[in-house]
């Protein structure tokens, strides 16, 4: 019995992990408040972190080439709606009753690559790398 138990729990411990090993996620910034905020998406699934763990699920995810758009829908009305270019992080934000507002939504972990990628290309000295990845983590 215990053998059966620890193989399920095996199991059950790597389909978890595999069930979000495809997701992405963006840290966003108002450009004209300085307000910040988490999205984190896959195939059929997006959220968004309102404020620490308070989290907007969306109900309409479209990924289209090079652009991201979420909806979060109740009784058919879009509550909040996000259009986010991947490449360039521009992004904007629909809420239900205020103006739309510009943010930069920007991919933490692929910065971080494309950065090491220039060190070691020799492209940015051991200073400017240091530099980036701290002014990159700290935001």
């Amino acid at each position: 019995m215990k053998k059966i138990f620890l193989i399920l729990s095996i199991f059950a411990t790597i389909n978890y992990n595999n069930a979000y090993a495809n997701l992405e996620s963006f840290s966003c910034e108002n450009l004209l408040t300085k307000n910040k905020t988490f999205i984190v998406y896959g195939n059929n699934f997006a959220k968004e972190e309102m404020s620490p763990n308070i989290w907007l699920f969306f109900q309409k995810i479209k990924l289209d080439k090079n652009n991201l758009n979420i909806l979060s829908i109740d009784d058919d009305k879009t509550i909040r709606e996000w259009q986010i270019d991947i490449v360039s992080g521009k992004a904007t934000l629909t809420p239900m009753f205020d103006p739309s507002s510009n943010w930069l939504c920007l991919n933490t972990e692929k910065q971080l690559i494309a950065l090491n990628d220039l060190y070691k290309s020799g492209a940015l000295s051991g200073y400017e790398f240091e530099k980036a990845k701290k002014k990159l983590l700290n935001n």
